[in-house]
C-alpha cells in the first residue's frame, strides 16, 4: 500500500524528516539519530523514481533548482580540492557528504512545499528548549561562571560557542512557529533559550543575535502590540533575572575581555591570510589546517572565520563561489520580505554573521554546522511558496 501510493511515501519520508530535525536538536551528532536522515533521504530517491507526479513537481521547481546550482557548485569543488591537498583520498568521503547536504535542502523544500514548514520550524524550536532544559539541569552550578555551560548535556554540541548558536537558531524557529500556528503561549518557552544563550557567555552567537533580531523591526516594521509586550516582557524577565543572580558581573567581564582578544583574532587571520596567499588561486585543498601559535601561545589550526578558510582551502575559487552561495541568499531575502518573512531572513543574517568568528568549515556529516548553516541556506533558499503559485 506504502509503494503504490505517492503521498504516504511522501507522508513517510516527511514526518521522518522532522523526527530527524527534532532529535539531531536534542542529541547532535548521534549515529542513531543520523539513521532518520538516512531513511527519509532513500524514500525521497524513491518517490522520484517511482511517483511521476513527484517527479514532475520536483523538475518543475525551476527556480529553488536554479538556486540551488549555487552551492552543487561550491560544494563540488571544494570534494575536487582534496585531489590537491595532502589526502587525496578523502575525497570519496567529502563527495558522499556533497550529497547528504544537498539532499538536506531539497528534502527542507519538499517539506515546505507540503505544507509541513511550521512543523519543522516547531521541531527545531522544541528541540532546542529541551536541548537547553536538559543541559541546564546537568550543568555543575558551582562552577558555572568559570565552565559556563561546558561538562553538562553530553550530547550537546562540543563547543560552547555553538551551544549558543543552537539556542539562537531554536530562538529564531520559535517566533515562525508561534507566527504559523499563532500559539502565543509559547512565549513562555523563549526566557529558557534566551537565558542558555547568556549563560554560555559566548559573545559571537549574542552579538550576531542581537544584530539579526534588530533587523525584524527596523525592516518594514509589522508587528502588533500584542507581540511587542511579549518580546519586552520576556527580555526584561531574562535581564532581572540576571541582575538578581549577579552574574550580570561575569557577563560584563566577558564583554571587556572582548577588546584584548580581538588583536589575538587579528594575529590569527592574518595568518592564514599569508598561508593562503602562498597559493592563491586554488587554495591549499580541503584539508588545509593552520599551524600556528598565536600571540598568548595557543598552538591555531583553525582560521576562525569561515570566509578566511574558504580562501584557505580553495583559494580565490574557492571564495568566490561561497560569495556566490551567499549573494543568491541575500537576492533570495527580497522574495522573503515581500510576504512578511522576515524571520526567515534574520536566521540567514544571523548565520553570516555567527560565521565571521568561526573557523570550522563546514562540509561533513551531520552535526552543528548543519542547524548553523545549511538550515539557514536551506531556508532561504526555499522560496516562498505564495510566491511561486502566483507566478
Amino acid at each position: 500500500m506504502l509503494l503504490n501510493n505517492h503521498s504516504r511515501i511522501e507522508k513517510s519520508y516527511s514526518f521522518i524528516f522532522i523526527g530527524f530535525i527534532f532529535f539531531s536538536a536534542i542529541f547532535c551528532n548521534t549515529s542513531k539519530v543520523n539513521l532518520l536522515f538516512h531513511i527519509s533521504f532513500i524514500l525521497f530517491i524513491f518517490s522520484l523514481i517511482v511517483s511521476k507526479e513527484t517527479r514532475n513537481q520536483f523538475i518543475n521547481d525551476r527556480q529553488f533548482l536554479r538556486g540551488l546550482i549555487f552551492p552543487f557548485i561550491f560544494l563540488l569543488y571544494f570534494s575536487l580540492s582534496n585531489l590537491w591537498s595532502s589526502n587525496p583520498e578523502n575525497i570519496t568521503s567529502t563527495l558522499k557528504h556533497v550529497l547528504y547536504l544537498l539532499a538536506f535542502i531539497c528534502l527542507y523544500r519538499q517539506l515546505e512545499i507540503f505544507g509541513y514548514k511550521k512543523y519543522v520550524m516547531g521541531a527545531v524550536f522544541i528541540g532546542m528548549t529541551f536541548l537547553s532544559v536538559l543541559t541546564l539541569i546537568m550543568v555543575d552550578k558551582s562552577t558555572l561562571a568559570v565552565n559556563r555551560l561546558d561538562n553538562a548535556f553530553p550530547w550537546a554540541p562540543d563547543n560552547v560557542i555553538d551551544l549558543g548558536g543552537y539556542m539562537v537558531i531554536g530562538i529564531f524557529c520559535g517566533i515562525i512557529f508561534i507566527r504559523e500556528t499563532r500559539k502565543n503561549w509559547l512565549y513562555l518557552l523563549m526566557p529558557v533559550l534566551l537565558i542558555s544563550l547568556i549563560l554560555t557567555q559566548s559573545r559571537g552567537p549574542l552579538i550576531a543575535f542581537m544584530a539579526a533580531f534588530i533587523l525584524l523591526f527596523i525592516v518594514n516594521p509589522a508587528y502588533s502590540k500584542k507581540n511587542a509586550l511579549f518580546g519586552i516582557a520576556i527580555i526584561a524577565a531574562v535581564i532581572f533575572t540576571i541582575f538578581m543572580t549577579k552574574f550580570s558581573n561575569v557577563f560584563i567581564d566577558r564583554f571587556e575581555t572582548l577588546y584584548q582578544q580581538s588583536f589575538i583574532r587579528f594575529g590569527i587571520w592574518h595568518n592564514a591570510l599569508e598561508t593562503g596567499m602562498q597559493k592563491p588561486i586554488w587554495g591549499w585543498g580541503y584539508d588545509k589546517s593552520l599551524t600556528f601559535v598565536n600571540s598568548v601561545g595557543q598552538n591555531i589550526s583553525t582560521t576562525h572565520t569561515i570566509y578566511l578558510a574558504s580562501f584557505l582551502k580553495g583559494g580565490i575559487v574557492g571564495f568566490l563561489l561561497f560569495m556566490s552561495v551567499i549573494g543568491y541568499g541575500l537576492l533570495q531575502s527580497f522574495k522573503h520580505l515581500k510576504i512578511n518573512q522576515k524571520t526567515e531572513i534574520s536566521i540567514f543574517i544571523f548565520s553570516l554573521i555567527y560565521y565571521l568568528s568561526q573557523g570550522m568549515f563546514i562540509i561533513g556529516n551531520p552535526q552543528e554546522f548543519w542547524f548553523l548553516f545549511w538550515f539557514p541556506l536551506a531556508v532561504i533558499l526555499s522560496t516562498p511558496i505564495r510566491v511561486a503559485v502566483s507566478k
